[in-house]
């Protein structure tokens, strides 16, 4: 019996690990375990383990820490703190694979605990380049701890080669969250409206706002800007979801609790959790994506909807034709909102509907993690 951890650490990427976690049921000789962490069960950030249902075979450990990310020190205390407690975990458990995903402080934390109890690591969407984001140095940090690397695009699988990754251990078979959009079971308009009390208008907005986390200290004075942006949109719905967990992601939360009670106007609102089944189901009824989440680029693009990137958060990451970078300028967000417009056009993902049936299979079938040497390239 093989014993495969996963972990989640956000609402991000639990739609994706969720995927794996599935997939994994499939084997009879495999017992599954999932590590749910993270802001998971922060109410500030919508509680978003409630969201969370499992088959009863996945045998699943909550592991927590309070995230109250003031500054980047905080951060960093957090940081040691989840340290201890997953590797307090991992080393009762003694996975034979622990799998990790993306590029969270909280899972750069998870993949030093395992490879300190030489626990062989599974890495999900490594290679990635956000610049202007502290993610950038979690990412290539994981990429080095691990043993195993499923990359989502050949330029990402070329990278971690580059990086001194042997390339008989870099697969690209495709992306999971294009996966998990084509396995969503879709929420009409009026479903969402009528549970969400959202009244859905002549056009509609989503905006993702995140911190930055490198070299900014406007965090809050950009958001007021994008925010007296959107609120002088006419005839426009806002829906607003959460910034994350990062340094200032609080005061960010805050702030626009604040603004919406403070400007009184009913075609703003503001969730801190959705859930993917939600957010996906309303990425198909907007008319476009306004923020620095990694979303706009990722997932917004599917739909057929154009995105407005702000900021340096997500620079380095392929961008798709569809999405508009933008300096956080008053009079250029104005001018690129008035052009975001439904594409008529539908984008085909097929080709990314077995990616959790590869990993696992390639997961399983690797016999022996051997110690890790740089792979140099000649």
């Amino acid at each position: 019996m093989k014993k495969i951890c996963f972990i989640t650490t956000s609402r991000a990427d639990f739609g994706m690990v969720n995927e794996l976690v599935k997939e994994s049921l499939r084997y009879k000789r495999v017992k599954t375990y999932l590590v749910i962490s993270g802001n998971h069960n922060e109410q500030i950030y919508g509680r978003s383990i409630k969201e969370i249902n499992l088959n009863k075979k996945v045998l699943t450990q909550k592991i927590f820490v309070k995230q109250r990310n003031k500054n980047n020190l905080s951060v960093s205390l957090s940081f040691s703190k989840y340290l201890k407690k997953y590797s307090l975990f991992l080393e009762k458990l003694k996975p034979d694979v622990f799998v990790v995903f993306g590029d969270r402080y909280e899972m750069l934390a998870a993949a030093l605990s395992a490879y300190i109890l030489n626990i062989p690591i599974a890495h999900i969407a490594g290679g990635e380049k956000t610049s202007g984001s502290l993610d950038e140095g979690y990412r290539h940090s994981i990429t080095k701890l691990s043993n195993l690397h499923f990359p989502t695009s050949k330029i990402y699988r070329n990278r971690l080669i580059q990086l001194g990754e042997n390339p008989k251990t870099v697969f690209n078979f495709g992306s999971l969250n294009r996966q998990k959009i084509l396995n969503t079971k879709y929420l009409t308009k009026k479903e969402i409206s009528k549970k969400y009390k959202i009244k859905f208008l002549k056009k509609n907005l989503l905006l993702t706002y995140h911190p930055e986390n490198i070299g900014s200290d406007m965090n809050v004075k950009n958001l007021s800007l994008v925010l007296d942006c959107l609120k002088t949109l006419k005839d426009t719905c806002i829906i607003i979801t959460s910034p994350n967990a990062d340094a200032e992601g609080v005061k960010m939360i805050k702030f626009i609790r604040s603004f919406i009670t403070k400007i009184k106007k009913k075609n703003i609102y503001f969730f801190e959790s959705l859930g993917t089944q939600v957010y996906l189901s309303i990425l198909k009824i907007i008319d476009g994506v306004l923020g620095n989440s990694s979303s706009g680029i990722s997932e917004a693009p599917i739909f057929s909807i154009n995105s407005i990137n702000l900021g340096n958060r997500q620079m380095g990451r392929e961008m798709p034709s569809s999405v508009i970078n933008c300096k956080t300028n008053r009079k250029i967000i104005l001018r690129n909102l008035k052009n975001l417009k439904k594409k008529k056009r539908k984008i085909l993902i097929n080709r990314d509907k077995d990616v959790s049936k590869k990993i696992l299979k390639t997961i399983i079938s690797f016999k022996k993690f051997n110690l890790k040497n740089f792979y140099d390239i000649h």
